[in-house]
């Protein structure tokens, strides 16, 4: 399906139903809404603007100067900024001579250089030059149009008119839409229209001439209720449906895509449509709002396309595309153009790998199974494998990885039978490749990697030499599986530092040169590569310092370097990837943790130039609004108290919702740039007298720097300090100098006998400070709750006592699965408040603030004072407990879950609230066995994954995890990075659930 973000009602707070959307100057999208007004969306925050009589607005349109005209029902106006650059509504209904203004739904707004026509059924209002001027139909008009600057308008009993000398008349051949109502008109060329009825079909009209235009499935689109068209700028022509959603077409008339309920889409009946300049296409909605990002290089599968589990592994044999999944085997079918998969029977899931044998694909899963062409299944063997290769010279050989070692296996008459193992190797392994000279290499689970030199005959393997190398830092192995690649037909591998070779002289992994300088200065590990038909290597990469994940690719220059870019797969990033897959035609298939996504550089656009950002709101302390953000901002003098400032801000861009980067810098205050931050919003504190500058930028999701916004302003200095206040200091110095010699002296003997005292009263005062500072470094300002910083230094030592409590039980003589139940664990449980964007959208940051502390005082109450909270980001809390056992999760988990529910939160102004909170929470080790496969930083992942699973399933709710019998007593443990899916699919992990309604996960 094409990526598409929904916009829920509780999103933007406000009535489901949508009737326009409309994108200004600035980047800026207004939508029309059935009760709430125009909805005014910046990319970050969602705004409502209240319209005369609370009606619905039906229509919206921008003229070339940027302003934006509004319709609802018996009112029409514009929107303007006050005098503090809030956004308002303008009504023009006073304007209106009084027998105008007998009128209900102004449906549509039309901007042409005659002015601007506000249409309605019972007249046709135009705003030129500040009057109005009004034409009233013998019966009732249908729709109107704008068209190459030529309104058109469609009367019932009349036909189709066009306004010429400021007179409807007849087009040639109108009167035939007398009874036959048209529902789209665009431009086909410069001199032709094409007009879209749900009678006659489709029409092209040239010169008074009519011609059908046949489309596909011509039938089906007359049922879906036609109610608009709009061409993209892939020349591509959208048609907006009632019934079905909005369905493409080229210019043949061929059906290019279909966007309904099917692919995604919160609903079928679409009221408008318009295209932003980054090229998606925004959708009014019977029930919310969508983008739909028509011209994206990436196609997500996921369950809603019958892709069910995670994806792990992708394959094609026989030209039928295959994916691997946690849950099974699927294969992609194109049903009436719409691709989806369909379950593989018999394959259990999870599936590792896929391999060519002729005319048979053997899958590696919960057994090893044969796929023939048809996508019938049959079982080779028992055996659970995770990575296959096929030595060359050995035609019905397979090797096959698994968690003891590497095992030999040969396809005879439907069954693969075990041919021993490959030179003695007991190590479990994910990656496997033979290189050109036959030597067969090897990735293992946490103990480096090897090569063996394949035999060019049938015979057996287990005595063949096995060639063990070390990683570049001289440690013998990471914990996860080291992968094994080919680029350019030679051997590399995925390493910590970047693309790595063997060096055939030292026996070691070493950088290749060719990357070695890919990322500049930036800490880069690659996890997965894949080399396309063009030299491009394909890769999926993790900022070990700044713990963000990224998809891209190194392109190969016309000079042979190559150059890091990612700006194609911006919607990948924070993505976990599993499998790298090149297709046929160069197309590439990433398996994440979020679905399936296929990227094709055919269907790239362009990008757009980068949006500015803009400085939205300035506040100071206590909420008083200094600017609204529209308009010219004013010149702006602030007394003294007023000196603590917050600065909203934006960037208006769309291709990733909510994941821009910025950069901030008060002139006068800071010495440069500050650090890129997702952060939409800047505290200044106590700021000193001076004038200054705020200024703010940020990069789109391509990557892209766009133009800055900034807002100026000025501190006066306290009375104390001014001119005035110092003329007068110095006056009363002088008096008090000829005064006071004499009593100087009387008081400096008095002085000397305080002067011990007062010493070592501030030297107590200063010990006093430094605690104090200390304790504030790691304090959250806002909640009071500790911060990162508080964690960064004391984990350390949690996770250490964790350890020190299963060796104390181990040298009792209890067992790992009843010290597992013991209270001798480190739970964390990870919180996020729900729908916390609505409370500052609704009733203002302070209001924010104002809940965010009681939530902390929440958390104190449900926490024993061995626990601790730290304001991990935002709405997001982690809580550690120290000395938990299995069980005490779910009862902190729903203790907090519900004292949150009951609580009634103060927003300020007489005003209370009630909010929810999704937790989701892990213990540490995952594996008692092996404590240090999963450090407390996966454990804290994996916490925050079953999180956002509390939150699919409806929120209000918690989701955790416990280690079963498996995880603590089998000595193994995965080395895939930590998925939740793949952890629970595996055995590894048990998922618990509750909350509303006791959900099933």
């Amino acid at each position: 399906m094409p990526l598409l973000k929904n916009f829920h009602p509780q999103d933007y707070a406000g009535y489901p139903q949508n009737w326009a959307v409309v994108q200004d100057q600035r980047g800026m999208v207004y939508v029309g809404n059935g009760e709430d007004g125009v909805l005014e969306f910046d990319g970050s925050h969602w705004r409502h603007i209240d319209v005369a009589n609370q009606t619905t607005v039906r229509s919206l349109a921008v003229d070339a100067s940027g302003k934006i005209y509004v319709g609802g029902v018996g009112e029409l106006g514009y929107l303007a900024p006050d005098d503090l650059g809030r956004m308002k509504y303008v009504s023009l209904v006073d304007q209106l001579p009084p027998a105008d203004r007998d009128f209900a739904d102004v449906w549509r707004i039309l901007i042409t250089s005659d002015g601007v026509y506000f249409f309605t059924s019972e007249r046709l209002l135009r705003l030129h030059a500040g009057k109005f001027r009004s034409w009233v139909p013998t019966g009732k008009f249908h729709l109107a149009f704008a068209v190459n600057d030529q309104l058109y308008v469609t009367e019932l009993g009349v036909g189709l008119q066009q306004m010429e000398h400021d007179q409807l008349v007849l087009v040639p051949g109108g009167q035939r839409f007398a009874d036959s109502k048209i529902y789209a008109m665009v431009a086909w060329s410069d001199s032709a229209l094409l007009m879209g009825t749900r009678k006659d079909g489709w029409l092209i009209e040239e010169g008074g001439t009519y011609r059908p235009w046949q489309v596909e499935h011509a039938d089906a689109l007359n049922a879906a209720q036609v109610y608009g068209a709009l061409w993209l700028s892939h020349d591509r022509l959208a048609i907006g449906t009632l019934q079905a959603g909005v369905l493409v077409f080229d210019r043949l008339g061929n059906e290019t895509n279909h966007i309904d309920t099917a692919s995604g889409l919160l609903d079928d009946t679409v009221y408008w449509m318009t295209q932003d300049r980054e090229g998606g296409l925004w959708l009014a909605l019977d029930n919310g709002i969508a983008r739909v990002e028509t011209g994206s290089a990436l196609t997500l599968f996921a369950q809603i396309n019958g892709l069910e589990g995670t994806p792990v592994v992708t394959h094609r044999h026989h030209g039928v595309f295959y994916a691997g999944t946690t849950k099974g085997l699927f294969r992609l079918v194109d049903t009436d153009k719409k691709p989806r998969f369909e379950r593989v029977p018999l394959v259990a899931g999870p599936v590792w790998d896929m391999l060519d044998m002729g005319d048979v694909m053997v899958v590696a899963a919960q057994g090893i199974f044969a796929v023939t062409p048809d996508g019938t299944a049959s079982l080779l063997a028992k055996d659970v494998g995770y990575a296959m290769v096929r030595p060359e010279t050995a035609g019905n050989r397979v090797l096959v990885a698994q968690q003891q070692g590497l095992r030999s296996m040969r396809l005879e008459h439907g069954q693969l039978i075990a041919d021993g193992s490959v030179g003695g190797i007991t190590d479990e392994s994910h990656s496997l490749r033979i290189d050109k000279a036959g030597r067969l290499w090897v990735g293992f689970v946490g103990n480096g990697a090897a090569y063996v030199s394949l035999p060019n005959n049938d015979q057996p393997l287990d005595n063949l030499p096995v060639h063990r190398f070390k990683l570049p830092d001289g440690s013998v192995g990471i914990s996860r599986s080291l992968e094994v690649g080919m680029i350019d037909g030679e051997i590399r591998f995925a390493g910590a530092h970047g693309i790595q070779r063997f060096d055939e002289r030292t026996g070691k992994l070493v950088p290749d040169e060719r990357f070695e300088h890919l990322f500049g200065t930036q800490s880069m590990s690659v996890w997965n590569f894949e080399q396309d038909a063009s030299g491009n290597v394909w890769m999926y990469v993790v900022d070990t310092v700044h713990h963000t994940k990224a998809v891209g690719a190194a392109m190969l220059d016309g000079q042979g370097r190559y150059r890091w870019d990612d700006g194609a797969l911006h919607a990948l990033f924070g993505k976990t990837v599993f499998d790298i897959q090149v297709d046929r035609d160069d197309v590439i298939w990433f398996s994440t943790d979020d679905g399936l996504y296929q990227y094709d550089a055919r269907r790239m656009r362009a990008a757009a130039p980068p949006a500015s950002s803009l400085v939205r709101k300035v506040t100071v302390h206590g909420g008083r609004v200094l600017w609204g953000g529209a308009g010219t901002p004013p010149a702006t003098t602030l007394k003294w108290h007023e000196n603590s400032l917050r600065f909203d801000y934006a960037q208006p861009a769309f291709d990733e919702v909510g994941k821009g980067w910025f950069q901030v810098m008060l002139e006068g205050m800071d010495d440069g740039w500050s650090e890129w931050t997702a952060e939409s919003y800047r505290d200044y504190t106590n700021l000193p007298e001076g004038e200054y500058r705020f200024r703010v930028r940020a990069r789109d999701a391509h990557g892209k720097l766009g133009g800055e916004g900034s807002f100026a302003f000025q501190v006066l200095p306290p009375w104390y300090r001014t001119w005035w206040a110092y003329l007068a200091f110095t006056a009363s110095l002088a008096l008090l100098l000829i005064g006071g010699v004499g009593w100087r002296l009387r008081a400096l003997g008095q002085r000397n006998q305080l002067l011990m005292q007062l010493v070592d009263e501030r030297t107590e005062a200063l010990a006093a400070a430094n605690a104090a500072l200390a304790d504030l470094a790691v304090t959250d300002a806002l909640t009071g709750l500790k911060n990162r910083r508080y964690l960064a230094d004391h984990i350390a030592h949690d996770v250490a006592q964790a350890r020190r409590r299963y060796q104390q039980l181990a040298r009792d003589g209890a067992e790992l699965a009843a010290a597992a139940d013991a209270p001798v664990n480190l739970l964390f449980l990870m919180l996020d408040l729900d729908h916390f964007k609505d409370v500052n959208d609704r009733y203002g940051h302070a209001s924010g603030d104002r809940v965010l502390a009681q939530l902390s005082s929440i958390l104190r109450e449900a926490m024993r004072d061995s626990d601790t909270a730290v304001r991990w980001g935002g709405e997001e809390f982690l809580i550690i407990v120290r000395a938990a056992s299995n069980g005490f999760g779910a009862v902190m988990a729903e203790r907090i879950r519900s004292m949150v529910e009951q609580h009634a939160f103060d927003v300020g102004d007489g005003q209370t609230i009630h909010c929810t909170c999704s937790v989701g929470f892990a213990l540490y080790p995952l594996f008692a066995s092996l404590p240090e496969r999963y450090g407390w930083e996966e454990v804290v992942d994996i916490a925050d994954q079953c999180m956002y699973e509390a939150k699919r399933a409806g929120r209000n709710r918690w989701v955790g995890v416990l280690p079963t019998k498996k995880a603590v007593t089998s000595g193994d443990a995965p080395a895939k990075s930590p998925d939740l899916d793949m952890l629970c699919g595996q055995g590894y992990l048990e998922r618990l659930a509750g909350g509303v309604e006791q959900p099933a996960v």
